[in-house]
């Protein structure tokens, strides 16, 4: 009678965990984009490698193909160089995810973060 309880509780677990298995192996795509006025220097980390691009004038876009299995982490810090504003948004396969806005003098520091399986 334990071998007939047992055997349904495995066959539930294999199907579940084969389900999420198919879904991590697909790629994302992650976008910034970043708009408004002056200079940013970006910065952007993405499953812990990190990219800086200095003096970007604004606006500017970046896509990234996330094809890391599993969850992948990222983040993007925007440095303004002098007076000005901006909006960025991430997006993952097209859809928003995180956005933030600020303004102010030279110096100021913007974040988006995020992770997506």
């Amino acid at each position: 009678m334990t071998t007939l309880v047992r055997w349904p509780l495995v066959a539930a677990t294999v199907v579940l965990l084969s389900g999420a298995c198919s879904s991590n192996d697909e790629p994302h795509t992650l976008t910034f984009e970043v708009e408004g006025e002056g200079t940013v220097t970006m910065t952007y980390v993405i499953n812990g490698r990190s990219t800086t691009e200095p003096q970007v004038t604004l606006p500017w876009q970046k896509d990234i193909k996330l094809t890391k299995q599993g969850e992948d982490t990222w983040s993007l810090v925007m440095k303004r160089e002098g007076e000005g504003s901006l909006s960025a948004v991430a997006y993952v396969d097209g859809q928003p995810l995180t956005r933030t806005a600020g303004s102010g003098s030279g110096g100021g520091t913007s974040r988006l973060s995020g992770s997506v399986r």
